[in-house]
């Protein structure tokens, strides 16, 4: 499962930011890269079936502040 997943993201680099360093937008290319990398870094992790911390807690917790 792990290796379907880095053949896709593989694939995913390849293709979609390119375009953007292509037409010179370096901003919108490192944010579509940091994104690109935290979304693969979840996906190895669950395809590794390794238990990931959830983030209710702390949502839960930002929103009673909040109100």
């Amino acid at each position: 499962m792990a290796v379907i997943v880095v053949m896709i993201y593989f694939f995913v680099v390849l293709l979609d930011p390119y375009g953007l360093l292509k037409q010179g937008m370096k901003r919108d290319f490192y944010v579509c890269s940091t994104l690109c990398l935290f979304s693969f870094c979840i996906a190895f992790a669950l395809a590794m079936k390794w238990q990931l911390p959830s983030p209710s807690p702390l949502i839960v917790s930002w929103i009673s502040k909040l109100f």
